[in-house]
């Protein structure tokens, strides 16, 4: 199974930063993807305006993302960043 992560502008300046955080996430991924101790993970659908996405907390970050394929798993990174910033900026 493939896995390939995209990254928008804002999530990819958010982990240069924060490279461990890109890291955990990647390995959350996977962990979730492929069923392996997903319980493991903070992971939540989203609901309302976000429904369709998806995020992981990770320490007092969050990263929203949107699972795109099912076949060739491509995870588009949305946004990235503190608990109390990353939700107002989804429109």
């Amino acid at each position: 199974m493939d896995i390939r992560i995209d990254y928008s502008k804002v999530a990819e300046k958010f982990f240069v930063k924060h490279e461990d955080v890109r890291d955990d996430f990647k390995r959350d991924v996977v962990k979730i993807i492929t069923g392996n101790h997903p319980e493991q993970v903070n992971f939540k659908n989203l609901k309302g305006k976000l429904k369709g996405y998806s995020r992981i907390a990770i320490d007092s970050y969050r990263i929203i993302y949107k699972r795109i394929d099912d076949k060739i798993i491509i995870v588009s990174v949305i946004l990235a960043g503190t608990r109390g910033d990353v939700y107002k900026h989804i429109r």
